[in-house]
């Protein structure tokens, strides 16, 4: 499966082999590799540059290396939770704004909102209903943190109905984010009764199978969430931007 080439870092061409196996089908999530015995002689090198190589490929979340009889490194699925943190990782330095998540939001949510109403299934419905009557019951009473991830779920609903893996991943990052936002401010009735009307608003246009007014409902609720949470800050004292990682 594996080819000897030799660029100036072996370890490179042994992660980007294995890598590319994964990528391509040849490897699938449960498969064992070979053998470090093994590997060390499709690659003619040390064992300690398998190693090497291999915990790599485990931090990229590829590989699982359990020890122990029956142990070795075997190819695993990579979930949203472990791409969220490398995502994460990269935009660490990059002084991330709330304005800057409002404006990726105003781009796909409204667009997942509109394919939700077109497409949405009983079970989407039923999931969605469920959020709707639990904040109709508890937006006054709830702490803020609960409102935040019923709010996280919801959107997440949305974008499940879609299909799209790369959309899904994009709201349920952004959304994750925002939820710290909400997280580190003390969330009002205000804001609370507003966030369960405008998703009832949503909700409604998603039943109603109208995608213009799920999308507007949709951008609206975004809009105004920004400029609730700005005020929110002033409100809070905070003179400092909030540091999202």
């Amino acid at each position: 499966m594996f080819q000897l080439d030799r660029p100036d870092k072996i370890t490179d061409t042994i992660i980007a082999q294995i890598r590319s196996a994964i990528f391509d089908g040849k490897l699938t999530p449960g498969d064992k590799l070979p053998s470090e015995k093994e590997l060390t002689e499709q690659f003619q090198t040390s064992k300690q540059t398998i190693r090497e190589s291999l915990r790599v490929l485990e931090h990229m979340g590829l590989l699982e290396i359990r020890k122990g009889s029956g142990g070795g490194a075997f190819v695993v699925e990579v979930d949203v939770e472990y791409t969220k943190r490398n995502l994460a990782n990269f935009l660490y330095s990059r002084e991330l704004s709330l304005q800057n998540l409002t404006e990726v939001r105003k781009i796909i949510e409204p667009h997942a909102a509109s394919h939700a109403a077109l497409h949405r299934t009983d079970e989407d419905l039923a999931r969605l209903k469920t959020i709707i009557d639990w904040s109709r019951e508890n937006y006054l009473t709830a702490g803020g943190q609960d409102i935040s991830l019923k709010g996280q779920e919801f959107h997440r609903i949305i974008s499940q109905s879609t299909g799209n893996p790369l959309l899904v991943l994009m709201i349920d990052f952004v959304e994750s984010l925002l939820k710290d936002f909400k997280d580190s401010l003390k969330l009002d009735e205000a804001f609370c009764r507003s966030i369960h009307e405008a998703h009832e608003k949503i909700y409604q246009a998603i039943i109603q199978q109208d995608p213009e007014g799920a999308a507007r409902e949709m951008y609206t609720d975004v809009v105004d969430v920004e400029s609730q949470l700005v005020k929110l800050e002033k409100d809070n004292g905070r003179n400092q931007p909030f540091s999202f990682f």
